[in-house]
């Protein structure tokens, strides 16, 4: 494949030629509110097959599909319970996925032969002109090589994947940084299978009732593998009350380290340094730029000072426990 080439979202020109890659079965990653979507056109059996190769993404793996206008839903689902409108009416367009029991004829290769299809509405504005250019919906999972830390940025995107795909929209960076909420409407109750930036506690609200707590989704969603958003970099969590005494070991035994905190001030025993807001929209906004950026470094190790465990804390929370590489402290 000829080098990747780089698209400006302002620019309607930039924003047919897009499409037009997409019409034509090739592969463009798009910004959205929450990361870098490598998007294909989601009724092109061949295209959707070209993500999992360019991804390096296991066959089986489910995808979300995304649509530019909520009424589109009902092409990808068999059943649209009163709970998916409201949600829908509350928070898309956004960083809000509902897994719901899939219309005859999907593609396994979407859904991974999973009875349930995800789909959302994303919120970037470039990626909706686009779609409604294209006049069809995507797939779009993280443009990134699977495993790694997902792109908050077009040069994250070309960082991880220029040369395999057709092209990417720079839309900027990222407002959310993490990837969205999924909800499982596919049973009886709702149940959250991925926690995002919307909560449960806004879900419940929206909807009137409790969540059952300790319930799983009736099947595998995007981003629920153990190890994932992973920087290359051998990366450790650790909780606040043992970051300094870590810090100092670390320095002791030699080599580069690179601290990622919010709290705790490394002082001399980081060699790279990054801050992180101390308010949980902020630390997950910044999160993966700050993981890109200790990779380029050329740390030996990324050292994170982890937030408390406490409910507004729990999106950042799941993706750094699949993000280390070891033990979390």
């Amino acid at each position: 494949m000829p080098d990747t080439l780089t698209l400006d979202a302002t620019r309607p020109a930039d924003l047919d030629q897009a499409a037009s890659l997409l019409r034509d079965g090739y592969l463009v990653a798009m910004p959205t509110e929450t990361v870098y979507g490598l998007a294909a056109d989601a009724s092109n059996e061949q295209a959707v097959r070209k993500v999992f190769e360019a991804k390096q993404r296991p066959i089986g793996h489910p995808l979300i599909v995304h649509v530019p206008a909520p009424e589109r839903i009902r092409l990808w689902v068999g059943q649209l319970p009163d709970t998916a409108i409201r949600l829908m009416e509350a928070f898309w367009p956004g960083p809000l996925t509902l897994l719901l029991p899939k219309q005859h004829g999907v593609s396994d290769f979407i859904t991974g032969g999973n009875p349930g299809v995800a789909v959302r509405m994303p919120a970037h504005p470039a990626t909706l002109a686009t779609m409604e250019r294209l006049g069809r919906d995507l797939v779009a999972p993280s443009a990134n090589p699977y495993g790694r830390i997902s792109p908050t940025s077009a040069d994250h995107v070309l960082a991880g994947l220029a040369g395999k795909i057709a092209a990417v929209l720079d839309g900027g960076d990222c407002s959310v940084g993490i990837e969205s909420t999924i909800i499982d409407l596919t049973g009886d109750t709702p149940v959250i299978a991925r926690p995002g930036q919307i909560s449960q506690n806004d879900i419940e609200q929206c909807l009137g009732l409790t969540l059952a707590p300790g319930k799983s989704a009736s099947q595998a969603v995007p981003g629920s593998v153990k190890r994932h958003y992973q920087p290359v970099t051998p990366t450790i969590g650790v909780a606040t009350e043992r970051f300094a005494d870590r810090l100092q070991a670390f320095a002791r035994a030699g080599g580069r380290t690179g601290v990622i905190w919010w709290q705790t001030a490394p002082g001399d025993s980081a060699s790279e340094a990054i801050r992180l807001g101390a308010d949980p929209k902020d630390y997950a906004r910044m999160l993966y730029t700050a993981m890109h950026a200790m990779d380029r470094a050329k740390v030996d190790r990324i050292v994170i000072e982890l937030p408390p465990e406490q409910s507004q804390w729990l999106a950042v929370l799941d993706r750094l426990a699949r993000a280390c590489t070891e033990e979390n402290d």
